[in-house]
Formats: structure tokens, C-alpha cells, sequence
């Protein structure tokens, strides 16, 4: 079923306003969130981020990149909550 205009609004919106931490750019932006999954009978909405697994041999590295992805999951959870309270949001 296709997302309606206003809920489609709402995540363009949130896209909008997380930024990646250590650019300052938008997720919309960066192109960072390959698409959601939006299921209002489950209360649900899956979020597709488009970054790889990096392996780095610098163990530091490999840390902070972790770091930065699990600070983009949390601002990006932050924010769809705020539009669609009561809401599961998971991360692929």
C-alpha cells in the first residue's frame, strides 16, 4: 500500500532534520536512509540505512564508526517518535 502525502510529509521531514553527526549534513542530504517500511496496523516503521559494515584494521576506527552509526539510529528514532508517538521503530 502506498504511504499517504502526510505521513510521507513527516518523513521527509525527520530526514530533514537529523543530521550526521560529524559532517553537520542531513540525512536527506547524505542520501543516508534508503527507504522505510510504514506499517500503521502494527505501529511499526522499519528504517533501511544506507551504510555499510566497514571494517577497519585501526580498532579506534572501527569504534568511532560504530559510535557514529549508533548516534544516527538514535537521533533518527528520536525524531520519527516525535511524529508518529507509540510507534516500534527498528533499524535493517
Amino acid at each position: 500500500m502506498e504511504l499517504d502525502s502526510a505521513n510521507r510529509s513527516k518523513l521527509d521531514a525527520v530526514l530533514a532534520r537529523v543530521k550526521e553527526p560529524l559532517s553537520e549534513l542531513t540525512l536527506q542530504e547524505l542520501g543516508l536512509v534508503s527507504k522505510f517500511t510504514y506499517s500503521a496496523k502494527e505501529k511499526t516503521i522499519v528504517a533501511a540505512l544506507n551504510v555499510d559494515a566497514a571494517r577497519f584494521e585501526c580498532p579506534a576506527c572501527s569504534a568511532m564508526y560504530g559510535e557514529v552509526i549508533q548516534g544516527i539510529e538514535r537521533n533518527l528514532r528520536e525524531e520519527l517518535l516525535k511524529e508518529f508517538p507509540g510507534f516500534t521503530i527498528l533499524f535493517e
